[in-house]
């Protein structure tokens, strides 16, 4: 965002504990403007009044909902600069207590769901745009908190990083996965209190990341600075697992 040039945003999981912090940091930015897309509730109302953005519900597990969707988002933005996908859910089941339904709900949200996303936007991100994926450190290290299927969904994240990242390298469109350990979010609540105790003692530095801290890490991956960098999966987590 460092050109002085009005960019257009579009932030996928928009009323989740990072989207907001991230609508919040663009929106203070003064030259962008925004359009939200989140499952429809409260929380996406109020990020949406709170910033003067409009909203679009969408539920990534409606694979057929997502083409319309887009292309609503579209009519109502015609060019897009940034876009975030910050859309996730958690588990925290142990091997033995995972079932089909809850493995192919998250698989949906977390990554058929972004994949098919991505491909409808693919005619609207312009070139030299910013991607911003989210993966986790469960996706590189599994730890004692998250359960199976969130660990491979966001290992499947980086990889599909990867792959927009090369597949869309001949637009100069920059794609970068950020991975977090534990943010103070409202889905750490999902999480038994013992487990994040327990989680928070093995942080090096003692303390969850911030929303804004992992918003601020967006803000640099779209600026003119993060240019030559696609391709990436950043670790944000406090000394947590280091590579």
């Amino acid at each position: 965002m460092g050109d002085g040039i009005r960019k257009n945003v579009c932030i996928v999981g928009a009323s989740g504990g990072i989207g907001m912090a991230i609508a919040r940091r663009f929106q203070r930015n003064g030259k962008v403007s925004m359009v939200l897309l989140d499952v429809p509730g409260p929380r996406l109302t109020s990020i949406a009044k709170e910033t003067g953005t409009p909203a679009i519900a969408l539920d990534l597990r409606d694979v057929a909902a997502i083409a319309p969707t887009v292309a609503r988002a579209k009519a109502m933005m015609p060019r897009l600069d940034h876009l975030i996908l910050t859309s996730g859910i958690v588990e925290n089941r142990r091997m033995h207590e995972m079932t089909p339904a809850i493995w192919q709900d998250i698989l949906a949200v977390n990554v058929t769901g972004i994949f098919f996303l991505c491909q409808s936007a693919d005619d609207w991100i312009a070139d030299g745009g910013r991607v911003v994926t989210f993966g986790s450190r469960a996706g590189r290290s599994p730890g004692p908190v998250t359960g199976p299927a969130y660990a491979v969904s966001k290992a499947a994240i980086e990889n599909l990083t990867r792959y927009l990242a090369l597949q869309w390298a001949s637009r100069r469109i920059t794609v970068n996965c950020i991975a977090p350990g534990p943010v103070d979010t409202p889905m750490l609540d999902a999480h038994p209190k013992d487990r994040m105790a327990a989680l928070v003692e093995a942080v090096p530095f003692k303390r969850l990341a911030t929303a804004d801290e992992i918003a601020a890490l967006v803000a640099y991956l779209v600026s003119d600075d993060a240019a030559y960098m696609t391709g990436a999966v950043l670790p944000i987590n406090g000394g947590l697992a280091m590579p």
